[in-house]
């Protein structure tokens, strides 16, 4: 299982802000994005918190959202992030054209309580959303 790094987050987060023209990215809690990079590595009792790579990539997904780790693009950061982490691991979006529109989904769980049960939704479409790569 490959994993995100701090530099690849400061990388993306830079991109999405970039890309609408805005100046305003960067790291404004340090401990919200460890938390982001670490948490789906975690092994409690032998078991790994999160053992599918949907949940994984869901978790990032969620809590890039709501944690607000960078200062703008976090919906953003949050999406592509969730991507580029499947990506790496060997799956691609099954249609581009759906991704390309899950800005209301983000923000939806922007929106939603910071739950198991929504990350188990989130991870269900992800899921529904790619294939392996070929």
């Amino acid at each position: 299982m490959h994993y995100l790094t701090k530099s690849d987050f400061i990388y993306l987060n830079e991109r999405v802000v970039k890309k609408v023209g805005g100046s305003n990215f960067g790291v404004i809690s340090d401990a919200s994005l460890e938390a982001i990079i670490e948490q789906p590595k975690q092994v409690v009792f032998g078991r790994e918190l999160y053992p599918s790579i949907w949940l994984k990539a869901a978790y990032i997904l969620q809590k890039t959202a709501k944690k607000h780790a960078f200062s703008d693009g976090n919906k953003r950061t949050a999406i592509i992030a969730s991507l580029v982490f499947l990506n790496i691991n060997g799956y691609q979006p099954i249609d581009d054209e759906l991704i390309n529109n899950a800005e209301e989904f983000v923000l939806a769980i922007t929106n939603s309580p910071d739950t198991e049960a929504i990350m188990l939704k989130i991870a269900e479409w992800l899921k529904r959303t790619h294939q392996e790569s070929e």
